[in-house]
């Protein structure tokens, strides 16, 4: 099961409400989200155009709505923290946090691509999407070439080329938006973030197993430092997440998980983080990004 897949789950699993039973739950978490907190640490980084930067480890998001799968370079130990194991959702988020502020601040510039490798049980995933959504991407599914390659389209003045079987049709081209692989326009404080996923969100409002949706989505997109620490800070004022230890993510790789809440009785989403180093593995025993890496073109890896 892909992330979309999961994405869509979160999303089914959202029963309808009235507007009146959407208002007490609503009240609740704009409460919980909009609450005052001290701000994560920033850290200055230079951002040289070029660079290809292999960092370490998030869930990867759907080939399908052209979202670049992450990896956050781990970072050496947090020293002076609660065991893994022993820790509360929150501490693990705030732990995060601190630990996506030690990674290199990179800016990918407007032509370059987010290259990610992901795997899912036995399958594998590679992909190159464009920075600003402008140029033509590649999803690569499978070994050599035996899987299966299909073109993303970049959107140009509102046009994009049409894709059919995976390849481009000559001569043809249907209407389109950019779908950019890097988010520059996301907060960089918790505050901001918080109110972020309030205003934007996808599902019903007030709805914690819809905000789990948006924050699972963004954190498949690259994120520089600053927001990717927003994000994990917001992500430890949302009610109800529960730690879990010895989970393992999609290749087997052994942390401590964040259970977010699911309704209906179809069980919990839970996100994987390195057990000392708090980078984001990926999802239990479903999947896991490996690599990804800032490149200058297609088929270029790290």
């Amino acid at each position: 099961m892909d992330e979309m897949r999961l994405l869509r789950r979160l999303g089914q699993e959202v029963p309808p409400a009235t507007p009146e039973q959407l208002a007490a739950p609503r009240d609740r978490l704009l409460a919980a989200m909009t609450a005052p907190s001290a701000p994560p640490m920033t850290a200055r980084r230079s951002a040289r155009r070029g660079w290809r930067v292999v960092l370490g480890g998030v869930a990867a998001a759907g080939v399908a709505a052209a979202v670049a799968s992450v990896v956050v370079l781990a970072p050496d130990p947090i020293g002076g923290g609660v065991p893994a194991a022993r820790a509360d959702a929150s501490q693990v988020l705030r732990h995060a946090a601190a630990a996506a502020l030690r990674t290199p601040d990179v800016t990918p510039g407007p032509d370059q691509f987010i290259y990610s490798r992901s795997q899912e049980g036995q399958a594998t995933r590679e992909s190159w999407l464009s920075v600003d959504g402008t140029r033509n991407g590649l999803v690569r599914e499978g070994e050599g070439g035996d899987g299966m390659e299909a073109v993303i389209p970049g959107c140009r003045n509102g046009r994009a080329a049409m894709v059919k079987g995976g390849r481009v049709v000559p001569g043809r081209t249907e209407p389109c938006s950019p779908r950019p692989a890097y988010r520059p326009d996301l907060p960089v404080d918790a505050t901001a973030m918080r109110a972020y996923l309030v205003e934007h969100a996808s599902g019903v409002p007030g709805s914690v197993n819809s905000i789990g949706k948006d924050v699972l989505q963004l954190a498949g997109g690259y994120l520089r430092p600053q927001s990717r620490a927003a994000l994990y800070e917001a992500a430890a004022a949302v009610p109800g997440l529960r730690a879990v230890e010895n989970v393992r993510d999609g290749a087997g790789r052994s942390g401590i998980g964040i259970a977010w809440p699911s309704t209906n009785g179809s069980g919990e989403i839970v996100l994987v983080f390195h057990p000392e180093t708090y980078a984001f593995l990926g999802v239990s025993e479903t999947s896991a990004v490996l690599v990804l890496a800032v490149v200058d073109e297609v088929d270029q890896t790290a």
